[in-house]
């Protein structure tokens, strides 16, 4: 059995449409598929953002402490 990811992988798309529509898998409803794909595919991240939540005061940058750490000043 082909798997979707090998037959892309392996240029192989052709072959696994033909073993899907003989397994009996029709065509993809488009209106469905764009529903779930969209829920699945997230836009990728600009340069400038980090993976780090919203901080408190809803700013999505690294959160620093000036009072603390190696380089706090006494």
């Amino acid at each position: 059995m082909l798997s979707l990811a090998q037959a892309i992988l392996e240029s192989r798309v052709s072959e696994f449409i033909a073993q899907e529509k003989a397994r009996g898998i029709g065509p993809i409803d488009r209106a469905e598929f764009d529903a779930l794909a969209a829920a699945l595919v997230k836009a990728p991240q600009s340069k400038n953002q980090t993976l780090h939540s919203a901080s408190d005061d809803g700013s999505i940058g690294k959160k620093t402490r000036r009072d603390s750490g190696p380089c706090a000043e006494s």
